[in-house]
């Protein structure tokens, strides 16, 4: 069904995409337009090829079988901090995401984990075992989010 397996510089391009189409789809409806181009900057695939090359981030993606889509992908900043998560919605429900986090977790054994979940993914990533930090959504620079813990 799918397989996952860290992306390559070669990826970045089709990452940014599929975060990009998610994003506008279904979690930019609460950001201002100054939070809307923060995120798409931030998604950008310049931002994303920094921070894989400069800061040494962790992309994982999930392939299709034919292994010629990104259907999911996941980005750890910081050894702790899930910067980027996002799944193709024409695979949502399909173990994912989950797959791309337990990959993660393998990879970088941390004792925490802490995102800036969108308000639409809330109870995704509580299901995943994620608590969240405040009982309010937060807002920074026009994105709104929920600081959440893993």
């Amino acid at each position: 069904m799918f397989k996952i397996k860290r992306a390559v510089i070669g990826n970045i391009d089709d990452i940014s995409i599929l975060a990009k189409n998610i994003y506008l789809k279904y979690n930019s409806n609460l950001d201002s337009k100054e939070g809307i181009n923060n995120v798409l900057a931030f998604i950008s695939p310049d931002s994303m090829k920094l921070r894989f090359y400069m800061e040494g981030s962790l992309i994982l993606i999930a392939v299709n079988n034919n292994e010629k889509s990104i259907i999911g992908m996941l980005e750890i900043t910081d050894f702790n901090h899930i910067s980027l998560f996002f799944v193709d919605d024409k695979y949502f429900k399909l173990g994912i995401a989950r797959s791309l986090f337990d990959e993660a977790k393998k990879i970088i054994n941390s004792d925490k984990y802490t995102m800036k979940s969108s308000h639409y993914a809330l109870e995704f990533y509580k299901n995943l075992g994620f608590v969240e930090l405040y009982n309010d959504i937060q807002e920074e620079n026009g994105v709104h989010f929920h600081y959440m813990i893993y």
